[in-house]
Order: structure tokens, then C-alpha cells, then sequence
């Protein structure tokens, strides 16, 4: 592969190897522990990184750029479902983008753009919960919240107040996210980084990204059946529920799915994913329909939470299927030809970069104990790695 990139993608290949170990570092530890607000941690922390790295780089293109790197590293992630990740990264970096390229690269610019990047974090969770369960989630949670308004004595209270404090309190959250970027970057730029050597790969342009696993076969007519046969299975669901004609489907074709692609069972091993669709199905049951509970006729509700319960079981499956499909080095090859090259170089980059960017970055302990330090540690190296990106490209 002809070793020539231009230097937004080489800036970007920098923050995006950057930004995918912070990912893996603090994002599987705070997942494996199924915190609460997890993505909302993640987000408000990419938004520190990206802002920060704008004062370094404030370059028109770069934070697209580096989200989409972070993203497609994202994809090599071995967990079953990647899709979802890989999409919440993009967005966050395309709305960033989006704001300060129309507001401009100032305080009040990155304030906005943190601002929004943060609603794209709600936005991205409500609709996965959408995609998971349908619209009946929905009514389930208008009920539940006129229950509890009624335990705490506040009937007043609608859904939409609720709403309306959860897009506020992360507006605050982003702003002052990007405040702490801001400065953080600000900080940076006054300090010279300490000339050391890097352990940067012999060959940082080598493809071997690329490489898959050789027992899992691939094909692009599975693609394109999974893509057809996603939002046909859909259809039968939400308009036939439980009955046969969607049932039997979907059914076969999920234990097609589990049965050829066994990563699946990965994500449906998991206690907490069923964990999960128990609680969806209680509830479900207890508050698809409060008035029934008079009557003791609640079946309605239950068998709305197994409708859900379905569905999700299927989207997992179909996206899992979906996430190995993506990785088809036929497709690579054709985006490469298509006249995607500088991508594709800085991808090669971040991608060999990244074990020498994850022995370098602060422990999850550290991250936890000395923030500030952590944070300015990845963005005062990004100017060394870039340096010696450079070096290696003039050879």
C-alpha cells in the first residue's frame, strides 16, 4: 500500500487511536460492571478528549474523521453486537462537527457542540431501545411514570416534565465537558512534551487490521439476506405479534443465525442481557395496562413484554450476524478502490498503533484517581505521535 496519507487524516489516525484506547480502557470496565449512565461517562469523556484535541488541531473535517477511525476500531471489538457503539461514536463526532463548523472553533462553538453531542448520547440510547422493543416500550413508560407519580403524590407531573429534565441536565453535562476540554487543551498547548522514543510499529501502514478470523467464512449474499431480512422480520412482528405466521420465522431464522455464527451465543449467555427481558416482561406485564390490575387481568401485559422479549432476542442476533458480515475483506478492498486510500492508511495507522497507545495510557485506577493527569497525558502525547508519523512517512 503506497504510503501517503494527507495531514488531517494523519491528525486524525493520532486522536482516533487516542480516543479507541480510552474506549477500551475505561469504556469495557465501566460496561462489564453494567454501571448505570456508563454511556453517558463515555460520551461526556469524548467530548473532553475531542474538544481538547480541536485546541491542538482546530482543523475544519478532523473531528469526523476521528470519530470515524474510533468507530471502525470499534468494529474490531470482540463483543457480539458492535453496530451500536460504532454508530453512537459517529454521530457523537459528525453533531460535533456539525457545530463547530457552523458556530466556529471558539469556546461558545465547543460549548454547543458539547451540548449536542451529549443529547446525541440520549437520542442514540432511545432509539436502541426503540429498535430492541418497539413502540410498546413507550406506552410501558408513560404508565410507569404515572404510577410512581401517584406513590410520591405528584400527579401534576407529566412524562414530558420528566423528559424535558433529562435533555436540560445533559445540555449541562455537555457544556461542561467541553469546558473541561477547553481548558485542558488550552493547558496543553503551554506545555512542551517531553522528547522520548515511541514504540511505534516497524511497518504502521501494514494492513494486517484487515486480517479476520480464517474459520468464520464470509459472504456477500449473507449480507445482503441480513439486511433484507432484518426489517422484514420486523414487519411480521409488529404486525402480527405472537401469532404462528411472525413466530415460526423469525424463530428459524434467529437459530440460523446462532447456529452459524457463534459469536451470538456470546451476548445470549450473558445473565444480565436475560436479566434484562425479565424485568422488561414484569414490567410489561404490571404496567402495559394499570387498570386491569383491578381485575386481576394482566395477561395482556405479559404477553406484550414476550412480544418484546422476541424482538429483542432477534435484533441481537441479526446485528451480531451483521457485525461479522461488515468485516468482509472484499468489502475493504472495494472501498479502498473506491478512492477511500487515506482512510484506509489511517486506519492501518491507528490500528498498529493501538497496542503500543493502550501499554502507554493511564491504568483504570489511574484514570479513576488522577483524572486531569490522564487526560492530559493522551493529549500532550498526540503531537509526539504525530511527529513520529511523519518521520516514518519521509523514509
Amino acid at each position: 500500500m503506497p504510503k501517503e496519507i494527507n495531514v488531517i487524516w494523519l491528525r486524525s489516525a493520532v486522536a482516533g487511536g487516542l480516543w479507541a484506547s480510552f474506549e477500551i480502557i475505561v469504556g469495557s470496565f465501566l460496561h462489564n460492571l453494567h454501571l448505570p449512565f456508563s454511556g453517558t461517562i463515555l460520551a461526556a469523556c469524548s467530548v473532553i478528549l475531542m474538544v481538547s484535541f480541536l485546541q491542538i488541531w482546530p482543523q475544519r473535517g478532523f473531528i469526523w474523521r476521528t470519530g470515524l477511525i474510533c468507530a471502525l476500531m470499534k468494529s474490531l471489538s470482540p463483543s457480539a453486537v458492535i453496530l451500536g457503539p460504532m454508530t453512537g461514536i459517529l454521530l457523537e463526532a459528525l453533531i460535533m462537527e456539525l457545530f463547530v463548523s457552523v458556530i466556529g472553533y471558539n469556546l461558545i462553538g465547543y460549548l454547543i457542540a458539547g451540548a449536542g453531542a451529549l443529547l446525541s448520547a440520549v437520542l442514540h440510547k432511545a432509539a436502541n431501545l426503540l429498535i430492541l422493543y418497539g413502540m410498546d416500550i413507550v406506552k410501558i413508560y408513560v404508565n410507569l411514570f404515572g404510577f410512581f407519580t401517584k406513590q410520591v403524590n405528584l400527579p401534576d407531573l407529566s412524562p414530558t416534565d420528566l423528559i424535558l429534565v433529562i435533555i436540560f441536565s445533559y445540555i449541562f453535562l455537555g457544556t461542561l465537558a467541553a469546558t473541561t476540554g477547553y481548558s485542558l487543551g488550552r493547558y496543553s498547548i503551554r506545555l512542551r512534551p517531553e522528547e522520548y522514543s515511541l514504540p511505534v510499529p516497524e511497518d504502521p501502514f501494514s494492513s494486517g487490521w484487515t486480517r479476520t478470523d480464517p474459520a468464520q467464512p464470509f459472504r456477500l449474499v449473507l449480507l445482503v439476506l441480513h439486511l433484507l431480512c432484518l426489517p422484514g422480520m420486523l414487519i411480521l412482528i409488529n404486525h402480527f405479534g405472537l401469532k404462528p405466521v411472525a413466530v415460526i420465522p423469525v424463530l428459524f431464522y434467529t437459530s440460523l443465525l446462532i447456529i452459524y455464527y457463534k459469536n451470538i451465543l456470546g451476548r445470549l449467555k450473558k445473565p444480565f442481557f436475560w436479566s434484562q427481558l425479565i424485568i422488561m416482561t414484569l414490567v410489561a406485564g404490571f404496567f402495559w395496562n394499570p387498570s386491569e390490575q383491578t381485575g386481576g387481568n394482566m395477561n395482556n401485559g405479559f404477553l406484550v413484554g414476550l412480544e418484546m422479549c422476541l424482538r429483542a432476542v432477534f435484533i441481537v442476533s441479526a446485528f451480531s450476524a451483521l457485525s461479522v458480515e461488515i468485516r468482509n475483506p472484499r468489502i475493504t478492498r472495494m472501498l479502498f478502490r473506491a478512492g477511500f486510500s487515506n482512510a484506509y492508511a489511517a486506519i492501518s495507522l491507528a490500528f498498529n498503533s493501538l497496542p503500543a497507545m493502550l501499554d502507554r495510557s493511564a491504568s483504570v485506577r489511574t484514570f479513576f484517581r488522577k483524572p486531569v493527569w490522564s487526560f492530559s497525558n493522551l493529549i500532550n502525547e498526540a503531537e509526539l505521535w504525530l511527529k513520529y508519523y511523519q518521520l516514518h512517512l519521509e523514509k
